[in-house]
């Protein structure tokens, strides 16, 4: 039985790697009995709070269902929707016809406060780079972008020319990072002050707010971006991988 470690690693995460890998692996198919939070707690003598949300991570993500009254179960695949506009926005100007652009508005280094701790899997005020972008079109705002990575993976970064180069590219290309998975979130909501005024629009406006969790290989997060879109500019596309029949 896999066993976890002492490591920086939360035990939740190292305990949801675990579960993954047991249902990827075959152990469990879909429609299966998930064992119970009480049998779990028992096999790799943790808390249940600690099992509890290693659980609630692979419920969010799709390997798993809860049926109220009947317990967990493993769930089917689901359609996969793959946003393959979202990593590189300039190549999706190209496209449309428009000249991209990036205004460099901070870099910097700091402590992890507890949410980005968290979002990257770090101790508290371990030292994290943050990266602050605006991306344009035409010389036009389109999108003001966040990103957080842990310092101890890339820590002359910041070195770079941040306005002409693809951070995603240089992560891979020059820092040898393999970027395996990301997961998004995307919400429609309106403006801040502050966002409108630097997408120069007024306040109130309509905007689309990406939340992406980029990971590295053994499931590590690498990137925590956050990119707020002008929602009179801009649009998703999504393409579906459908399951094979069978």
């Amino acid at each position: 039985m896999a066993t976890l470690s002492s490591g920086p690693v939360p035990r939740y995460h190292q305990l949801k790697q675990i579960l993954e890998q047991r249902i990827i692996s075959g152990e469990f198919s879909p429609g299966d009995r998930f064992p119970t939070d009480e049998a779990l707690t028992r096999q790799y003598n943790l808390s249940r709070g600690t099992v509890r949300r290693a659980v609630d991570m692979l419920v969010d993500e799709g390997r798993l269902r809860r049926e109220q009254g009947r317990g967990t179960f493993v769930a089917a695949p689901q359609l996969t929707p793959v946003f393959f506009r979202l990593a590189d926005f300039s190549e999706e100007m190209r496209q449309r016809g428009r000249i991209p652009g990036t205004h460099l508005l901070q870099r910097r280094v700091f402590p992890a406060n507890d949410e980005i701790a968290s979002r990257l899997q770090l101790c508290s005020g371990e030292k994290v780079i943050e990266i602050a972008r605006l991306r344009l079109a035409d010389g036009q705002p389109m999108a003001y972008e966040t990103r957080y990575l842990a310092y101890d993976l890339c820590p002359d970064l910041l070195d770079e020319d941040l306005e002409n180069q693809s951070i995603h590219s240089l992560l891979i290309d020059k820092y040898n990072i393999p970027l395996v998975r990301a997961v998004h979130t995307i919400e429609a909501r309106t403006l801040s002050a502050q966002e409108a005024t630097l997408l120069q629009v007024p306040p109130g406006a309509a905007g689309f707010a990406v939340d992406r969790l980029t990971y590295t290989l053994n499931d590590r997060p690498v990137t925590w971006y956050r990119i707020i879109y002008r929602g009179d500019e801009y649009r998703f596309t999504a393409e579906f991988q459908l399951p094979e029949e069978r």
